[in-house]
Order: structure tokens, then C-alpha cells, then sequence
């Protein structure tokens, strides 16, 4: 189903692409053999789903907009900006250019005071965080120079105390590297890079390459093993595309997820304006 496969780290023209350092990730001990097993979440309940059918504010009480610090050559818009649009019944993130520079979006389901500062989430109430659970959103990317878009999700933390853990369920680099599929989990120490860890995986494959419509998935359920250890499973179109072994906090911290589009400082000249589209995020425990 998902035609040739590149699995010996991040090479080439994703290399060159990706924003975090490159690194090997062949031999992990997954095998070529679990790729394509389906997604089972018969014994798992949803929690949470979000159509994106009308537009939405994005200010609260459980979306929130431009939380996030900027990450790319664009700043992101505060809600009600240009970049959040409905289209179609879908989440439209939108990069565009304007004489203030170049613009872009960010839609996170905790504000930034439960993210960063330690204050309480009540899942549902004031923001979404989940423990232990599958987190899937329906995507589909520009076919665009300069995109750096990501469905990911990180622990609500103070970082001076504890640090983020994160896992980038795919970050996607549009045209200039159309058949790649990114995903790393990090573990980010006290005051960000220090005592920063990661595991980065990258799989070409020709099913993503069509700038279609996919759905993309992390299972932090902890039914999943790798090598003795629990493992992380990233899925494209309900079908595993990698496993990661991860350390037992992923699976029983919560996490909050984001939706990013983000313009790629390493691929320029960049296409303006771009808009990724989020059809819905539906979350299982």
C-alpha cells in the first residue's frame, strides 16, 4: 500500500529539510514485517472529537490559537487572525505574506498557562489532555514550497522543573520532500535544549506523496512493544508505519495535542500563500 520504502535515517533532501538534527534509526529492532498491521481500537472508548464543521474562535475553552512561542520564519497569528479559516468543514491553517512579514497558524487544546506554567486542565472544561490514548487527525498538505506542518503533542509541563515530552506524530515538508513521512518523540530537560533527547524515524513512501487526504495517528496506549519495552506505534491511513520504544512517562503522562503549519526556514524561496487543512482530531482511551 504505501509503495517504496527509505528507512535508514533521514537522508538526502529530507536531511536537509528536517528542522531538528539528523539521526540514524535503522536498527531499532522493529521489523519490516509489522508494517501495515491495522490499527485495533476495539478495546478503547473515544474521548474526544472535533469536526471542525463551523469555524471556531479559537480562544478557549478547549482550542486555543497562538499559544505557542514562533517556530519557523513566520509568526503566528492570535485567534480571529487571517491564518484560521473554515473551509469546507475543515480547519484551514493558512501562511501568507503580508507588509508585517510573513504570517501563520497554531491550534493547541490546552492555553498557555496549563502548558507551560503547571495550571489545572479539566479535559473538556478548560482544555484537552489525555493519558495513555491513541490521538488521530484527517490532514492534507499543500503541495507547497517552504511547509513545515505537524499534527504533535507534548506533556503540559513546567519546563524549568520537568521539561516536555513530545511525539511528533508527522511533520511533513510538502513539495520539496513530498514522499516523506517524519515522526521523533524528544524528551526535553529543564529550560529547553538542556538535556534534550530524541528518537527521529523518516519512511518515504508514495501514498503521502499525492497531497490527498490521510489520516495520521500516534498510539500512546502502551499496548504496543518494542525490543521488552512499551512502544509508541505511528500510523498512517489506520495501517503502522513505525514503532518507537519509549520510556513508561510517555504512557502515563498526559498530553495535549497541536496543529501547526509553520514555514520552513531551510526551504526557500517559500510558496505563498499555503493552507493545510485539518478535517477533524478524534482521540481514543
Amino acid at each position: 500500500m504505501v509503495g517504496t520504502i527509505k528507512r535508514a535515517g533521514i537522508k538526502g533532501a529530507a536531511c536537509a529539510l528536517a528542522l531538528w538534527p539528523c539521526a540514524a534509526f535503522a536498527d531499532n529492532g522493529w521489523s519490516e514485517a509489522q508494517r501495515g498491521a491495522a490499527l485495533d481500537l476495539g478495546k478503547s472508548k473515544q474521548v474526544y472529537g472535533e469536526k471542525f464543521n463551523t469555524p471556531r474562535p479559537f480562544s478557549g475553552p478547549v482550542l486555543w490559537a497562538k499559544q505557542h512561542t514562533n517556530v519557523g520564519l513566520e509568526k503566528f497569528d492570535a485567534a480571529g487572525g487571517r491564518a484560521y479559516q473554515n473551509q469546507s468543514g475543515a480547519l484551514a491553517i493558512q501562511a501568507y505574506k503580508d507588509d508585517a512579514g510573513i504570517h501563520s497558524g497554531h491550534v493547541q487544546s490546552v492555553n498557555s498557562s496549563q502548558a507551560y506554567d503547571g495550571a489545572p486542565v479539566v479535559p473538556g472544561v478548560n482544555g484537552f489532555t489525555c493519558t495513555a490514548c491513541y490521538f488521530e487527525t484527517k490532514a492534507r498538505f499543500p503541495e507547497a514550497k517552504g511547509t513545515w506542518a505537524a499534527f504533535w503533542l507534548l506533556t503540559p509541563d513546567l519546563p524549568s522543573k520537568r521539561g516536555h515530552l513530545e511525539v511528533d506524530a508527522i511533520e511533513y515538508y510538502g513539495s520539496s520532500d513530498k514522499r516523506g513521512h517524519h515522526h521523533t518523540i524528544h524528551r526535553w530537560g529543564p529550560n529547553e535544549r538542556k538535556g534534550h533527547t530524541q528518537h527521529n524515524d523518516y519512511t518515504g513512501m508514495n501514498a503521502i506523496a499525492d497531497f490527498g487526504w490521510h489520516t495520521y495517528g500516534a498510539d500512546l496506549r502502551g499496548v504496543a512493544t518494542l525490543g521488552g519495552k512499551p512502544a509508541i506505534v505511528i500510523y498512517m491511513d489506520g495501517k503502522e508505519v513505525s514503532r518507537i520504544a519509549a520510556d513508561a512517562d510517555y504512557f502515563t503522562r498526559p498530553f495535549y495535542f497541536n496543529l501547526t503549519l509553520s514555514i520552513n526556514p531551510k526551504d526557500t524561496p517559500a510558496t505563498l500563500p499555503q493552507t493545510v487543512l485539518f478535517d477533524y482530531v478524534k482521540v481514543w482511551k
